[in-house]
């Protein structure tokens, strides 16, 4: 998409500007030929994000977070699971009310209760998930390859018939036999299915093999393919982009990459990975930090310091030589500014800090026409009381060190 134009205007160089902040990726990224050309989101923080061990959001919560799941862009927000509880039927059907019931959908099991529940939600789409994993069959559902596909069929039928928009998810597909996989997506979408997903539901594939998958789905099913990856191996996010190289039209997400054991692709990072590395557009990229934060605080789950994007170490600088290139030119240390995502630059003074960095932190507090000689002094200084404490220094710790050693805090006359 995008990709293409990069390449032909700054031709092979490096540095693309998006909404007038310079994004620095490698060139070998637009050496790559991407024809896909359309990517929707499908965000599950209010059904996958829920099955967080600990996590629980009131019908307010999701409201407010379905609201900024749309600021931000996404193209479908997965409100719930109808049939588990009164709260969540509840809750559904308030959201598709709120909002655009075409952006809602609902879960489901193959069973028509849980469908019926959906469809009295008023959702404009169903998430169905049925698992034909050969694993599911024996252990779970205890039924045969047979009886999977009549049931796979007649429950999509069912739903067309009331005019929702289906996308079937074959959970567990990623250990699926593939003749059999293709029989099953062959067959739900002649009944009716508007795309078939690819779950990859242990996290157990690797992005070669995804990328692999989904061409061949596409080639030999002809239908729109979603992929919904888990995190087990630390491959949700890679995964996922794989898939949309592959030519994958959907990919589902979850903030801050929320759900079941290690969670599923974050949505803010396949965010931010489609708007620097292919050029898409279409979401408000600024509003991620806001977003993170949001459902962290609602969630009460934390946001580990070296989270990518939205972490509190993203975009800090702590070591000499990082600080030193930073304050020459972010460029050297910085792939895209934090301004971009809605964050900000921190430059701590600590253990392995240089001479630059402290210069640079003293001129933030007010504090000027500081000789090369002070500053040595300062910094080793800064590095002993760091290692003392184990710790980066705060403001407050810096100017009680300051005023140790004699330093002038406060611009009073000599």
């Amino acid at each position: 998409i995008l990709q293409k134009n990069f390449k032909k205007v700054y031709k092979g160089l490096f540095r693309v500007e998006i909404n007038m902040f310079e994004i620095h990726v490698s060139p070998y990224c637009l050496e790559v030929k991407v024809d896909n050309d359309h990517i929707d989101i499908h965000d599950t923080t209010l059904r996958e994000g829920e099955q967080t061990p600990g996590v629980v959001f009131t019908l307010e919560d999701k409201l407010r977070i379905a609201e900024m799941l749309f600021e931000v862009g996404v193209d479908r927000v997965e409100a719930g699971f109808p049939a588990s509880s009164e709260f969540e039927k509840r809750a559904v059907k308030q959201i598709a009310k709120e909002f655009d019931d075409k952006r809602v959908f609902g879960f489901a099991r193959a069973v028509r209760r849980d469908v019926d529940e959906v469809i009295n939600c008023d959702c404009g789409g169903i998430l169905l998930s049925f698992p034909p994993s050969d694993i599911h069959l024996k252990y779970k559902l205890r039924m045969d390859r047979k009886e999977y596909l009549d049931k796979a069929i007649s429950i999509v039928e069912y739903i067309k018939s009331h005019g929702l928009k289906i996308v079937y998810s074959a959970e567990d597909a990623s250990r699926t036999e593939y003749d059999w996989l293709l029989k099953v997506f062959r067959s739900v979408k002649e009944a009716g299915a508007d795309i078939c997903r690819i779950a990859d539901t242990v996290g157990c594939i690797t992005p070669t093999a995804m990328n692999y998958l989904v061409r061949r789905l596409i080639s030999d099913v002809g239908c729109d393919i979603e992929v919904h990856c888990h995190n087990d191996h630390g491959l949700a996010l890679a995964n996922s982009l794989a898939a949309f190289e592959a030519g994958a039209v959907g990919i589902s997400t979850a903030v801050l990459g929320l759900g079941e054991r290690t969670g599923i692709a974050a949505t803010e990072e396949l965010i931010l990975a489609l708007h620097n590395f292919y050029g898409v557009k279409k979401f408000k990229v600024q509003l991620l930090t806001e977003l993170c934060q949001l459902v962290s605080r609602i969630a009460k789950f934390k946001i580990w310091p070296t989270k990518p994007v939205v972490g509190q170490n993203a975009f800090t600088h702590y070591s000499g030589i990082h600080q030193d290139g930073v304050i020459k030119n972010p460029i050297v240390y910085e792939s895209y500014p934090p301004e971009l995502v809605g964050g900000r630059r921190r430059i701590l003074l600590g253990g392995v800090t240089g001479r630059a960095a402290v210069k640079l932190k003293l001129k933030e507090l007010g504090i000027e026409d500081v000789n090369d000689e002070l500053i040595a002094k300062i910094t080793e200084k800064v590095k002993e009381a760091s290692y003392n404490r184990k710790s980066a220094l705060t403001d407050e710790e810096l100017l009680e060190l300051l005023e140790d050693l004699g330093v002038n805090i406060r611009g009073d006359a000599p």
